[in-house]
């Protein structure tokens, strides 16, 4: 009994993972494509099992609790309704609202993409 409970268990977050990861990397592209800055890039929440630095500086990482994501951008936790301060460049507030939006609505635009994909696939595959 315990056994197939935890089997459920790793079987419920080995499909979650890829899940999570394609949401997060709908939010990375569109704020790299917008010139904003990610900081980092976690599939997993809580202290870090492992995590690298790209290029660009971006701290890609697993967390210990793999049941989320998160994509950190430059100033993204500074938000102020205040439009006179000084905007950041590379910021996730210096981006157009309309940049903002999309940057926002990428997550579940990458799901949706990822699903139609995989139908595809099964439906090709199997009729």
């Amino acid at each position: 009994m315990t056994l197939n409970i935890l089997i459920s268990i790793i079987g419920f977050l080995f499909i979650l993972s890829p899940i999570v990861f394609i949401h997060e990397l709908g939010h990375f592209w569109f704020a790299r494509r917008f010139g904003v800055k990610v900081e980092v890039f976690s599939v997993g929440f809580g202290p870090k099992i492992f995590a690298i630095k790209d290029k660009y500086n971006t701290i890609w990482q697993i967390a210990a609790i793999p049941i989320g994501g998160y994509v950190k951008m430059l100033g993204e936790l500074n938000v102020s309704s205040d439009s006179s301060k000084e905007k950041i460049i590379g910021s996730f507030q210096s981006a157009n609202v309309w940049q903002r939006i999309l940057i926002v609505f990428a997550g579940p635009l990458a799901n949706i993409l990822f699903t139609i994909f995989i139908l595809f696939i099964i439906n090709f595959s199997f009729g």
